[in-house]
């Protein structure tokens, strides 16, 4: 999911790139649906912070990230109901906590964690924003116990004089990080030539998360359906043995009917036990149960 219109056809093949393994993606954008008299409309104000994207005709605009982190809340409660495996919010200047039962992936919340990571007490990191404005709004920055030095450098993609403009300022930066997901692994790459220092992508950092929880969703797939019992968070009513025996199956892909013969018990003594251990984990299907360890496993 990105904040302007899918598809995306700029960003997410080059994120799906950097994975390095096979996966079936599908995109939404927040704006999707909105036409060009609903997007002007949502323009921020002098003192409203702000957000670049494309729409799908190719277009970039500035919109009021409030109203983008609304329509991105309304579209997640939404994508949180139709069973993926994994949501990646593909963007970086959403400060929101956004709730959801399926493993998500914040972009801004990873490029945080990120920065919060390597930044030592002295470090000085130059951060490239698209535009001019949120170098102002992006107070955050200077949250992290360290001395993150902003360049007031302003680099929209593209555009080969203002990047060599940004990479003036951010010559005595020992590590330059390029904030917009819309910043390109090529635009980083000329940066590191005309700087000599280290050039971290949004793109490259959510990548490299989106990379770890396949990982991990792949590792889980392989697991016996006992062990995957064994992981399910704690919390709340234990399951009792005839539950458990009950879920063991059902995550071994075993309908009811045969649940119910391999356990030597009726049919709807299995829907019984079924509804009741489901509701104990507070889970609606064997999928929603997956990603409730997921959601466990996440650091």
């Amino acid at each position: 999911m990105t904040i302007g219109q899918a598809p995306r056809d700029d960003i997410v093949p080059e994120i799906v790139g950097m994975v390095g393994r096979p996966l079936t993606n599908a995109e939404f954008g927040a704006l999707d649906g909105l036409d060009a008299a609903a997007i002007a409309a949502a323009a921020p104000a002098a003192d409203e912070e702000s957000l670049y994207t494309r729409l799908a005709s190719g277009e970039h605009v500035v919109v009021a990230a409030g109203f983008v982190e609304q329509r991105t809340a309304e579209l997640l409660e939404r994508l949180d109901r139709e069973g993926f495996d994994l949501i990646v919010l593909i963007t970086t200047g959403l400060f929101g906590h956004f709730a959801t039962r399926t493993p998500l992936i914040n972009g801004q919340r990873v490029v945080d964690a990120w920065l919060e990571a390597l930044v030592v007490e002295d470090g000085r990191v130059g951060v490239v924003y698209p535009l001019k404005r949120q170098i102002a709004e992006r107070h955050y920055l200077h949250s992290h116990g360290a001395t993150i030095r902003n360049p007031r450098a302003a680099v929209l993609a593209g555009e080969s004089g203002r990047l060599e403009e940004a990479a003036r300022q951010l010559g005595d930066c020992e590590l330059i990080l390029m904030h917009s997901v819309g910043y390109t692994e090529d635009e980083a790459q000329r940066i590191v030539a005309l700087t000599g220092k280290p050039v971290v992508t949004a793109r490259r950092v959510i990548a490299g998360a989106l990379r770890l929880q396949l990982a991990q969703i792949s590792e889980l797939r392989e697991l016996a359906p006992a062990e995957l019992v064994d992981r399910l968070p704690a919390g709340g009513e234990p399951l009792t043995q005839r539950e458990r025996e009950v879920i063991t199956l059902v995550l071994d892909g075993l309908p009811n009917k045969l649940v119910a013969r391999e356990l030597g018990i009726s049919h709807r003594t299995v829907e019984i036990h079924r509804a009741r251990a489901m509701s104990k984990l507070g889970a609606a299907s064997p999928a929603e149960l997956i990603r409730r360890i997921l959601l466990s496993a996440r650091p």
